[in-house]
């Protein structure tokens, strides 16, 4: 028995899966692109950001099908290895320390003496600590990923990020107590700590 294919119905069903394919990307793409170039301009800088961000888009777009259901954690993952891979770019040139600095320092400069000698005293402290924990805490802090969030970006389970967290407030903690800051601000600097642990 001969089989005769039916060829404008199976282009249209290619043509319904490219459609169904493009709008499934739009929406994560609409939904999550602010997001995803705020977490690269604030390591990065903007001038690099776009590039991140074209990065882990085109990541996404070939792995659509496997994407999870909250696709923002995979998208800083993918962002996470982009940067990488222009850190070790940058890294050639002898550049990337200094300009990591120069965004740690000038990231938030507030109105008031007291809140920037708090500001100089809490980037130093920061900049003090490993890549893995300044990491941790900017998905915690600048990200406001949650613990389960913060494990499917760096590759780890929940509790292990939960844990690792908590390490690296602790270490952030003790480097500002290390320090002597004006009276206040050591103690102001160390309520957010203890804010963010209670919100875990």
């Amino acid at each position: 028995m001969r089989v005769v294919l039916d060829v404008n119905a199976v282009m249209n069903d290619s043509e319904r899966a490219v459609v169904t394919h493009e709008a499934c990307f739009t929406e994560i793409f609409e939904a999550c692109y602010d997001r995803v170039l705020a977490y690269a301009r604030r390591r990065v800088g903007a001038d690099l950001a776009q590039d991140v961000v074209a990065e882990a888009f085109l990541a996404a777009w070939r792995n659509l099908e496997e994407l999870p259901p909250e696709p923002l954690p995979w998208l800083y993952r993918a962002a996470h290895f982009a940067i990488a891979n222009q850190h070790r770019a940058l890294a050639r040139r002898g550049r990337l320390d200094e300009r990591a600095r120069l965004l740690a320092d000038g990231y938030e400069v507030a109105d008031h003496s007291d809140r920037v000698v708090a500001d100089m005293e809490l980037a130093a402290a920061f900049r003090s600590l490993s890549e893995a924990d300044r990491e941790l805490l900017r998905l915690a802090a600048w990200e406001g990923l949650t613990a389960a969030a913060i494990g499917a970006v760096i590759g780890c389970s929940s509790m292990a990020a939960k844990v690792r967290l908590h390490r690296a407030r602790r270490r952030l903690s003790q480097r500002l107590s290390a320090g002597t800051p004006q009276p206040g601000l050591r103690s102001q600097a160390q309520a957010t700590l203890r804010r963010k642990a209670t919100n875990e």
